[in-house]
């Protein structure tokens, strides 16, 4: 476990969504502990996804 803290830096006070989530990908992968289900995360995130894309020059994320 200490390695996957490192790898993903952990330790830091700016941890972020991105090294929480692959963090917990690799826990499940340990079989250790109860695995962590990622679909509905994942459901949501296309959903957003789909709604801003048509929008994205449109709401000043590109330009």
């Amino acid at each position: 476990m200490r390695t996957v803290r490192d790898d993903y830096k952990l330790n830091r006070p700016d941890v972020g969504w991105y090294q929480v989530r692959n963090a917990l990908k690799a826990r499940n992968t340990s079989g250790d502990t109860a695995p962590v289900n990622f679909s509905p995360f994942e459901a949501a995130y296309q959903l957003l996804t789909d709604k801003l894309k048509p929008q994205v020059f449109s709401l000043g994320f590109l330009r």
